[in-house]
């Protein structure tokens, strides 16, 4: 009885706050799959095309809603005018936004994805850099070639320090922007979305998930209400290029401390990394166990590079004919939908009834590794697996009574 009370007043101390936030974070009664890409932006008029062939894909699947599966667009506003800046002699910067002519044929797909309800859009950044960063590394022969390259510059190939937009990575380690550019930069961007779609955006997915409480901060000023992450967050880069994180472990729902709704994004489908559909389609399951959704991440160059997209559509294909054989409870939203649903906590599909919540409560505890470890050395699993009992004890009685709940969580 002395190990159980110190044992587990010491584990307590340890992990009051994780025990907290676990049993806060939502329970979803259903699944929920949604898949997220990234890096859509000013580009030739083939990545229209593709975009197309995505709206046809989702298009042809739905829920048991009548939903069709969506895909969330982390939009990039502009890249390098290279032209202009080599006319400058490399000596100041120029931009190309997707609202000019030259990518209206990519603008009037996402449009066109959006109306027909199977793209929700969100705001990956102004650019996938920061300018003053790039123009600082104009002097690297690889930065110069690619701006000096071809009209459409792909992000994806510049160096992987300069691609988080909201440090200086010009320098290694990197360096804090200065505030008020900062405030100034996220204002702009917002208002420029607006400006482009017609609307401010309501979701941002910072680049290479780097930023910094100043940035956050300046966002939610502007209009936003949620920010995806890879549940932590990084704020810089070491000397190798490696990222810098706070170790906080984020999670669905909760609320961060500038009054935005975090969410947590950890599932990769990356089909031209080897990814495949059935990889995607175990992390479903798992997050349905966990009552969490599956937020998938996948990037634009899987259905825009020829090398890969024949692959890449056809694993997206087999994965969205998977999920709706499966899963025939699964539910197809925007992670805007998702987020507004957990923060109004008034949605049908939240799981509410205690023994259903209270047996995913004690799945997630368990998918904490020192936590775990931690419980079986101050003696408190032995309650907890009693606890586990018990809760299997009452769903087979339920279900021997005949109340088949709709969310079986033993099965």
């Amino acid at each position: 009885m002395l190990w159980l009370i110190v044992g587990g007043g010491a584990f307590l101390a340890v992990y009051r706050s994780t025990l907290i936030a676990l049993w806060r974070e939502p329970v979803l009664r259903h699944p929920v799959l949604i898949i997220e890409s990234d890096d859509w932006g000013p580009a030739p008029a083939v990545h229209a095309q593709r975009l197309r062939r995505l709206i046809d894909m989702l298009g042809a699947k739905k829920d048991r809603r009548n939903r069709h599966p969506v895909m969330t667009l982390g939009v990039i506003l502009a890249i390098p005018d290279g032209p202009r800046i080599q006319e400058g002699d490399f000596r100041g910067y120029c931009r190309l936004l997707l609202s000019e002519p030259q990518a209206a044929e990519v603008l009037a797909s996402m449009n066109e994805g959006v109306n027909k309800g199977v793209f929700a859009l969100q705001l990956h950044g102004m650019e996938h850099y920061w300018p003053k960063a790039l123009m600082a590394s104009v002097s690297n022969p690889a930065v110069r070639d690619w701006l000096s390259g071809k009209a459409w510059h792909r992000t994806e190939a510049l160096p992987s320090p300069l691609q988080s937009r909201w440090i200086d990575g010009s320098v290694q380690p990197s360096c804090a922007l200065p505030e008020d550019d900062i405030a100034s930069a996220a204002g702009e961007e917002v208002d420029k979305f607006g400006e482009i779609f017609g609307s401010l955006p309501r979701v941002v997915v910072p680049p290479t998930f780097v930023w910094t409480r100043a940035v956050e901060d300046a966002w939610v000023k502007s209009g936003v209400k949620i920010i995806v992450t890879p549940g932590t967050c990084y704020t810089g880069r070491e000397t190798d290029g490696k990222l810098i994180g706070t170790g906080q472990r984020l999670l669905n729902g909760q609320r961060s401390p500038s009054g935005a709704i975090y969410m947590v994004r950890d599932v990769y489908f990356e089909p031209a990394k080897g990814h495949a559909a059935e990889d995607a389609l175990q992390s479903l399951e798992r997050k349905m166990l966990l009552g969490r959704p599956a937020l998938v991440e996948t990037h634009r160059f899987n259905f825009t590079d020829d090398e890969f997209a024949e692959r890449s559509f056809s694993e997206l294909g087999k994965l969205l004919d998977s999920v709706v054989q499966r899963f025939p409870s699964i539910m197809f939203m925007s992670t805007e939908e998702l987020a507004i649903g957990f923060e109004d906590c008034g949605a049908d599909w939240l799981e509410d009834r205690l023994l259903n919540r209270l047996t995913v409560y004690l799945r997630r505890l368990r998918e904490v590794p020192k936590l775990t470890k931690l419980a079986w050395l101050s003696g408190v699993a032995l309650p907890v697996m009693l606890l586990m009992l018990g809760c299997k004890g009452l769903f087979l009685l339920k279900q021997k009574q005949k109340i088949q709940p709709e969310f079986a969580p033993w099965t």
